[in-house]
């Protein structure tokens, strides 16, 4: 008799997970096959200089949406990788680089991408091409001044240049963290007409994430690090330099603190030529040099972010 009642609950839980594990699975959103993906290049490439399984890097130069939702907002870090490398001759054919992107960064971490490969195409010296292998149909729409030929009518990338990519299967993505997140629960009346009105909203709110992250990307950090190396002199001795902190001070320079007020008066903005290299930011945000550490601070002088001029990444 008790044998046949744990088979019997030991039945209604499996029949329950079944029933929970499709809601579940449903909230995951993912990359349709056949979305446009349009990648802003940091690392310059070349079929004379690239091997075959060098990893770049970029930025989405557009968000990546999905059935009205934001996936991946512009300015999220992007990893790709140079899949095969054709040399190019002064007598034969041209070089030839072949890309593909492996993954798209959020803040909530960074997951896998499968995309058909984008082929950079040396030509003549008046001529560059984005080509498809098969088929000879256009596959990587390809910025102006992103491919350029060389006299070995070498396949160059150069920095800034924008890609087009395509998804080939699904893939797994993170909604923004600006989404909100529905919880599971038994709501009371008045609550029912919240979650409502915030399920009308959530469309909105993810239109709203479409412009740049706040945070420094990839590109920010390498962009910011080469302006300031060459414009070292424009600082003050020793403040892209880091030295230990005043006591008790290092441990409130990090990100979600309020930067100090005793530090706050050796703080530096970036010149202005650093300053035209990046994103535009919202007129309530600023980015400063302090000890060796760039921040991002906001009118509170909250640290929303910051990384270290020495690092290498």
């Amino acid at each position: 008799m008790i044998f046949r009642k744990y088979c019997r609950l030991m039945t209604a839980g499996l029949f329950t997970i079944v029933l929970v594990l499709p809601g579940f699975g449903d909230e995951v959103p993912e990359i349709p096959p056949g979305t446009s993906i349009k990648v802003r290049i940091i690392d310059q490439l070349s079929s004379e200089e690239s091997e075959t399984g060098d990893i770049f890097h970029g930025t989405l130069d557009e968000p990546i949406r999905a059935n009205g939702k934001v996936l991946y907002p512009r300015g999220a870090d992007v990893s790709g990788r140079v899949s095969d490398v054709h040399r190019s001759g002064r007598l034969s054919e041209p070089g030839e680089l072949d890309l593909i992107l492996t993954t798209v960064s959020s803040g909530r971490g960074a997951l896998s991408i499968s995309v058909q490969p984008t082929v950079i195409k040396g030509e003549s010296h008046t001529k560059n091409n984005a080509g498809k292998i098969g088929g000879g149909a256009a596959l990587g729409a390809i910025g102006a001044g992103a491919a350029a030929a060389t006299g070995k009518r070498a396949a160059v990338v150069q920095p800034e240049s924008v890609l087009t990519f395509t998804s080939k299967s699904a893939s797994t993505a993170a909604v923004v963290e600006n989404a909100p997140a529905q919880t599971p629960s038994q709501p009371s009346d008045q609550d029912s007409t919240q979650n409502s009105s915030q399920t009308a909203n959530q469309t909105d709110v993810a239109q709203e994430s479409e412009s740049s992250i706040p945070l420094f990307t990839l590109r920010d950090r390498r962009v910011i690090r080469d302006c300031v190396s060459q414009n070292v002199s424009a600082f003050p001795v020793g403040t892209t330099e880091r030295p230990e902190l005043p006591p008790g001070s290092d441990r409130q320079v990090r990100r979600g603190e309020t930067l100090p007020a005793e530090l706050q008066s050796k703080i530096y903005s970036l010149p202005l030529a650093c300053v035209e290299r990046l994103p535009k930011l919202p007129n309530d945000l600023d980015r400063v040099v302090y000890s060796g550490r760039v921040l991002l601070l906001d009118t509170g002088n909250r640290i929303l972010d910051l990384f270290y001029l020495d690092e290498n990444e």
